[in-house]
């Protein structure tokens, strides 16, 4: 299956703010801490994910270069 940069960015910027959401729940946090988490969580969500799809494209890279 073939992921581009796009879906990557898009599947990392909802888990990121997703879960910076949920900390700034479970802080109690309110109004610029919030936004500042949830957007912090976000670009490094993105980020993260575009590592881990690099990652695993070399992977399949390499293992079908080797057979």
């Amino acid at each position: 299956m073939k992921f581009g940069t796009d879906i990557a960015c898009a599947l990392g910027l909802l888990a990121g703010t997703t879960f910076g959401s949920g900390i700034t729940f479970l802080f109690g946090w309110q109004a610029y801490r919030a936004l500042t988490s949830v957007a912090i969580f976000g670009i490094a969500g993105i980020i993260i994910t575009i590592a881990v799809f690099r990652l695993l494209h070399r992977k399949s890279l390499s293992t079908s270069n080797s057979r």
